[in-house]
């Protein structure tokens, strides 16, 4: 294994879609929802384990879920779990690991992962992976990583692809959010539109330089507290004070769009962003009717595209439901239409506010 490749995953996310398995105090990246025995978190870690060395992998999370990473990946050392000490989207979070790797390697490359995907042909994802850091170590450039759109899909960000750099990679023209049917479908029959995986390489030299530009005394202070651990010192409050000034901002709107150094990778892999229901239901195989049934007691009569997950030992009964969810969880059921995401965010404030922390 070539010891200047570097992964960092992203693990301190609520999760608040999966709601009610889904948890503030045990989000979905902990949480095995393929049925596979292993959390997100675990088969992500996993899977980049067969192709960068386990010491050169660092796992990003909140304060608050130290000990379920080090329960699940008992293996991990403590110097490679940075806790982010307040949640300030990914941009901080990138700049804080990639200050960690050039302190370590200053001739790293690093992919980064967010810890909510399915992958299959893990071969195809190895040779994917490892051709788009030996691009981003020869060009410098950053690398956003992209599947071809099976359908046109309103819970996933697109790339529209530019010119032609080489096999499989290209400029890119443009990143969009969560796009309305309607655009999806355009994106969808124009072949121009990749669906935007959240994988992303670059050098963390590049990445910082990015950074600087946009927030320089967040770099410094960030350095500064990452040269007094190094030295044996307590530097988290200097970490969380240069969290707290840095701008609130995801890694698309604050890198990736503002510069033309970014390409993307049309890559050929299977992928599934587990981060709604409806995208669980998606990924999951499905009987005859199209029910997706994650519980070993449930019987369902005369409904179809339904997904239903109970914990072990409970029996649900249902009838006559079309495209719904049936989701219990500790003290929380829910059952509503399973592709009416913004209903699930509505249900998880209401619940808080009317009832309290312990449902959420």
């Amino acid at each position: 294994m070539n010891n200047n490749l570097y992964c960092v995953i992203l693990a301190g996310g609520i999760g608040s879609r999966l709601w009610p398995s889904s948890r503030q105090q045990h989000p979905k990246q902990f949480i095995d929802f393929l049925g596979n025995g292993e959390s997100l978190l675990q088969s992500t870690y996993k899977r980049f384990s067969r192709f960068i060395l386990p010491e050169n992998i660092i796992v990003m999370t909140q304060q608050q879920y130290a000990g379920l990473v080090r329960e699940q990946l008992p293996s991990l050392p403590d110097s490679n779990l940075l806790l982010e000490p307040m949640r300030r989207n990914t941009v901080p979070s990138l700049a804080w690991a990639s200050i960690e790797i050039m302190h370590r390697n200053p001739r790293a490359c690093m992919v980064v992962t967010p810890s909510d995907q399915m992958i299959s042909d893990t071969d195809a994802f190895e040779s994917d992976i490892l051709g788009g850091m030996d691009y981003v170590a020869r060009e410098g450039r950053m690398l956003a990583l992209g599947i071809t759109p099976s359908r046109a899909a309103t819970n996933y960000g697109y790339i529209q692809m530019g010119e032609q750099q080489c096999e499989h990679i290209y400029r890119v023209q443009s990143f969009s959010e969560k796009p309305e049917k309607e655009f999806a479908q355009m994106f969808l029959d124009s072949h121009e539109f990749l669906w935007n995986t959240g994988l992303f390489i670059t050098r963390p030299s590049r990445f910082l330089h990015r950074i600087e530009e946009l927030a320089n005394s967040f770099v410094e202070m960030l350095e500064d507290a990452e040269s007094e651990l190094h030295h044996g010192g307590d530097a988290m409050t200097i970490v969380a004070d240069s969290f707290a000034k840095c701008p609130n901002v995801s890694l698309e709107q604050g890198i990736l769009e503002k510069t033309d150094g970014v390409d993307v990778m049309l890559c050929r892999f299977g992928w599934s962003d587990i981060g709604t229901w409806e995208a669980l239901y998606d990924a999951l195989p499905k009987n005859p009717l199209g029910n997706v049934v994650v519980a070993p007691q449930a019987m369902l009569y005369d409904c179809k595209d339904c997904i239903v997950k109970l914990p072990a030992g409970k029996v649900a009964v249902v009838q006559g439901l079309d495209d719904y969810m049936i989701i219990e969880e500790g003290n929380v059921l829910v059952i509503c239409k399973k592709d009416d995401q913004s209903a699930i965010r509505k249900f998880v404030n209401d619940v808080q506010m009317n009832v309290g922390e312990d449902f959420v």
